[in-house]
């Protein structure tokens, strides 16, 4: 395993500096999807104890970018497309219930956190910052998601989701995809939940998770 990003660190770090270092060749593309993470292999690059490197990639693992397998170690997060088809399809029934419970509790507050998500988003699509847009398109999932009121619904959109949005702003960070059409969709999808019409809602949710729009071109099978 090559850290070809990674240059030592001189002196003992804590977990966030070795998340960092970690996070960013992920983000690199210099660790690639379904590369071995060795913890002690990485502790002696980067000159630390093992401890450290065992907190960061804990972290990194509730990010959604790297994935712990018992028995098997840790590798940088790798989905199939069929892997996510099947994700969307669970995500797209239990979205559909989030946005029409959180429109029946929409208040000046919800939507005031929705529209900074979008200005977030506006202003990092026109910096070309893949992984912040789908940071912000996350938090504005989110934000629904605790409107809804259930927070056993919240909690599992974001167990389910929380690997897939990882993998996907890798994959269009590293493919160089287009990312301009986000703040039009999460637009949208605002304007419905304020309109309060389920139907068109439910609709518009749909559309917003159909696999063309989801899953990015260089995704395999």
């Amino acid at each position: 395993m090559a850290l070809r990003a990674l240059e030592p660190i001189r002196r003992l770090s804590k977990a966030q500096e070795v998340l960092v270092r970690l996070r960013d060749s992920i983000r690199a593309g210099d660790l690639a999807p379904g590369t071995p993470l060795v913890e002690a292999r990485i502790a002696k690059q980067l000159n630390v104890s093992q401890v450290p490197v065992r907190e960061a990639l804990l972290q990194l693992e509730h990010l959604g970018l790297v994935v712990r397998v018992a028995d098997r170690g840790t590798t940088v997060t790798r989905l199939t497309r069929a892997e996510i088809l099947e994700i969307i399809e669970v995500r797209r029934h239990l979205e559909e219930l989030a946005f029409e419970l959180a429109a029946k509790r929409m208040s000046a507050a919800v939507e005031a956190e929705l529209r900074g998500h979008l200005a977030q988003m506006e202003r990092l699509v026109a910096e070309g910052d893949v992984f912040g847009v789908a940071e912000e398109d996350f938090l504005f999932h989110k934000t629904v998601w605790r409107a809804s009121g259930n927070t056993v619904l919240s909690q599992t959109l974001e167990r389910l989701c929380t690997a897939m949005y990882a993998f996907v702003s890798l994959k269009r960070s590293t493919a160089g995809e287009e990312i301009k059409s986000s703040v039009e969709l999460h637009g949208k999808l605002l304007d419905l939940l304020l309109a309060g019409e389920v139907n068109q809602l439910l609709a518009g949710v749909r559309e917003h998770l159909g696999p063309e729009a989801v899953i990015p071109a260089s995704v395999s099978e």
